[in-house]
């Protein structure tokens, strides 16, 4: 009698335990981590759009996530904002070991889009241990926790280059650190942690977009290109390089973290232009005064120089670095044949971008 009772509970616990286990599998969610940044906020905004559910977006501040939330309920069709209640938001570094690792119960596709930009040398320290640490953190336990896919973003800053005037592609050589920056060096070390964790088994994606233009968070990034721009300055730097919209970055990680394709990298660049045009473009659309003058290099230099005699007597942020001046002064130019042939991207012209732009920026204005 015991006997026979004993199996039949034990036959109901372990069929509920795999109805449970069966659920959960079927539920499993995505991570997005850098939840609350230009493109984690972007990739949010679509994820909605396209009714998925089972988001799990990981932030570190309370006024970023309300930034977000507030700019999803704007540029959202009111039918949509029910799918904003469904994310389930968690506040955790990606430095923080034990606490991110709990952020990984479940999860079936990663994108990693946190990352920390900057320009001064004080920023380095804090660029390396987010950007490779950080990365390395969140490959490690996509690898531990068998997840199915894992989108990296990466930047066209950690590219190789040919000599000569060969476009840079997915296979240039990366032969020398020496005049590439700070960003760019992390954001490579970064990649070489996706990459070793591919070879322990991950299945990943990177992507390397351009300069990337979208509606919002006009105070940091590539949006202060705009903020310059309706403010009215009147410099312009005459660096060249690859440029390209949000939301074309968006569907290609989309479409790449759907796909059967793995352990590929794919520049995203919609167009190689200079900052003159671009900005140029932006007061057009925008009805504000372009840029005139051509930032002056040997201003740069006094600029430079004068800064660092300060800083013997002030601590203060650095600003410029010659670095900095060599990469206003770069010229790249970048293929995207691979991202059109492989995903079937179709890129949305600067011009139409632009214009797509200035529709949100008034909703965001409202």
């Amino acid at each position: 009698m015991f006997r026979f009772l004993f199996i039949k509970v034990w036959q109901r616990y372990y069929f509920q335990k795999l109805i449970f286990c069966a659920f959960a599998y079927i539920y499993r969610m995505i991570l997005i981590s850098g939840a609350t940044g230009f493109l984690g906020t972007h990739l949010l905004k679509t994820l909605c759009l396209n009714n998925t559910e089972n988001i799990r977006a990981l932030y570190r501040s309370e006024d970023k996530k309300e930034y977000t939330i507030n700019f999803l309920k704007t540029l959202l069709p009111v039918d949509f904002h029910n799918r904003i209640k469904h994310i389930e938001w968690v506040k955790v570094d990606i430095l923080n070991l034990p606490e991110l690792e709990k952020t990984f119960e479940n999860i079936k596709f990663v994108y990693h889009c946190a990352a920390w930009v900057g320009n001064s040398p004080r920023d380095y320290n804090m660029m390396r241990k987010v950007n490779i640490e950080g990365t390395a953190n969140m490959v490690n336990l996509a690898v531990s926790h068998k997840v199915d896919k894992f989108c990296h973003v990466s930047s066209v800053a950690a590219l190789g280059q040919y000599t000569g005037s060969k476009n840079s592609d997915e296979q240039a050589p990366r032969d020398s650190e020496r005049y590439c920056s700070r960003y760019s060096i992390t954001k490579f070390g970064a990649e070489m942690e996706v990459w070793r964790a591919s070879q322990e088994g991950l299945n990943v994606v990177i992507v390397n977009p351009g300069v990337i233009l979208g509606s919002g968070f006009f105070d940091a990034g590539s949006g202060l290109i705009f903020d310059k721009v309706l403010n009215n300055f009147k410099f312009y730097p005459p660096k060249q390089t690859g440029f390209v919209f949000v939301d074309d970055v968006i569907q290609a990680m989309l479409k790449l973290m759907q796909s059967d394709i793995k352990n590929q990298r794919y520049i995203l660049v919609a167009e190689n232009t200079n900052f003159k045009i671009v900005m140029e473009k932006i007061a057009e659309v925008f009805d504000c005064k372009p840029p005139n003058y051509k930032v002056n290099k040997p201003l740069l230099y006094l600029l430079w120089i004068f800064q660092n005699i300060l800083g013997l007597f002030k601590s203060q942020k650095t600003q410029i670095t010659l670095n900095t001046i060599r990469q206003i002064y770069s010229k790249r130019v970048f293929s995207n044949k691979k991202s059109i042939k492989d995903i079937g991207l179709s890129y949305t012209s600067l011009n139409q971008a632009i214009n797509l732009i200035f529709e949100d920026y008034k909703k965001l204005k409202q």
